[in-house]
C-alpha cells in the first residue's frame, strides 16, 4: 500500500502544475542552500591540511625521486605517497608548474593533520628536496584565520542555509498535503493505516532532499575550477575534495529530508499523526 501511495503522490506532483512549481522551487532553493553550506564547510574545515607537495631541485632525476618515494611510504605517519610526473593530469589539480618539476614531484598525505608540521620538517631534510608545500588555501579560509568574528558569521550562514532548506522542503510537503486533502479524507474514512500515509509523505520529502543534494554537488563539481571559486575556495578543486564534499552533502541532505518529512507530517497531517 505504501508504494501505491508514493506512486499516487508522484503522479499528483507531475500532473498538477501548481504542485510541480512548488516542488521545483523548493528543490532549487534547497539546492542553493546546500551549496552555500558545503562551500562554507570546506572553507572552515581542516580539509587538505594533511596533504603536502614535495618539490625537488632541478638536477634531481626521476630515479632519485623514486628512491625518496620508497623511503617516505615506509614512514608510519604517512598514509599515502604518489609520484606524479609533469605530464600527469593530476599536476594541474595541484597547481604545479611543469617547468618547475621536470622530473616530477611527490604528493604526500599525512595520517593525522596534527603530524603535518613534523612530517613537513622531516621531508625537507631528505636529499634533493627543494621545498615542501601545503595545499593552496583560499581567500575565504584566510579571512576566517585572520578574523575571529568571521567564524561566528559563517556559522550563522550555515545554520541559516540549513533552516532555509528545511523550510523550502517543508513548504513542498504542505503543498502536496493541501493538494491531497480530499484523498486524505477518503483514506482516513476507509481505514487506511495512518503509518502508511505518513511513510508515503515522508519518502517524498527524503526524495526531494536527496535530489537537491545531488543538484548541489553537480553545481559544485561544475564550478570548482572557475576563477572566482579558485580564488575564494581552491580547496574544492583539490584531489579527493569532491568525494569529501559528496559524503558530507548526501549526509546533510538526508538529515534535512528526514527533518522536513517529520515536521511536514506533524504540521500537515495531524489527523494521520495521531
Amino acid at each position: 500500500m505504501s508504494s501505491f501511495l508514493i506512486k499516487e503522490l508522484m503522479r499528483t506532483a507531475l500532473t498538477n502544475w501548481r504542485i510541480l512549481l512548488w516542488i521545483v522551487g523548493g528543490v532549487l532553493i534547497a539546492t542553493l542552500a546546500f551549496v552555500i553550506f558545503l562551500v562554507l564547510w570546506v572553507a572552515r574545515g581542516d580539509w587538505g591540511e594533511n596533504r603536502l607537495i614535495v618539490l625537488f631541485e632541478p638536477g634531481v632525476s626521476g630515479e632519485q625521486i623514486r628512491q625518496v618515494y620508497r623511503q617516505v611510504r615506509e614512514w608510519e605517519v604517512i598514509s599515502e605517497v604518489l609520484y606524479i610526473t609533469k605530464d600527469d593530469p593530476r599536476a594541474a589539480q595541484d597547481g604545479i608548474d611543469p617547468e618547475r618539476t621536470p622530473a616530477g614531484y611527490l604528493r604526500v598525505t599525512v595520517r593525522q593533520a596534527a603530524h603535518t608540521a613534523e612530517a613537513q620538517a622531516a621531508l625537507r631534510e631528505l636529499p634533493g628536496v627543494a621545498d615542501v608545500q601545503s595545499y593552496q588555501k583560499g581567500a575565504l579560509r584566510a579571512l576566517l584565520a585572520s578574523d575571529s568574528g568571521a567564524h561566528t558569521v559563517v556559522t550563522l550562514w550555515q545554520v541559516g542555509a540549513l533552516i532555509i532548506s528545511l523550510i523550502a522542503l517543508w513548504v513542498v510537503m504542505r503543498a502536496l498535503a493541501g493538494a491531497w486533502q480530499g484523498e486524505l479524507e477518503i483514506l482516513y474514512l476507509s481505514g487506511i493505516a495512518p503509518g502508511e500515509v505518513r511513510w508515503a509523505f515522508f519518502a517524498i520529502a527524503i526524495f526531494c532532499s536527496m535530489l537537491a543534494g545531488i543538484f548541489a554537488l553537480a553545481v559544485i563539481f561544475s564550478v570548482r575550477n572557475a576563477s572566482a571559486v579558485h580564488h575564494w575556495v581552491p580547496e574544492l578543486g583539490q584531489p579527493g575534495s569532491f568525494e569529501y564534499v559528496s559524503l558530507i552533502g548526501i549526509g546533510i541532505a538526508l538529515l534535512v529530508g528526514i527533518g522536513a518529512g517529520g515536521f511536514g507530517i506533524w504540521t500537515g497531517l495531524r489527523r494521520f499523526s495521531s
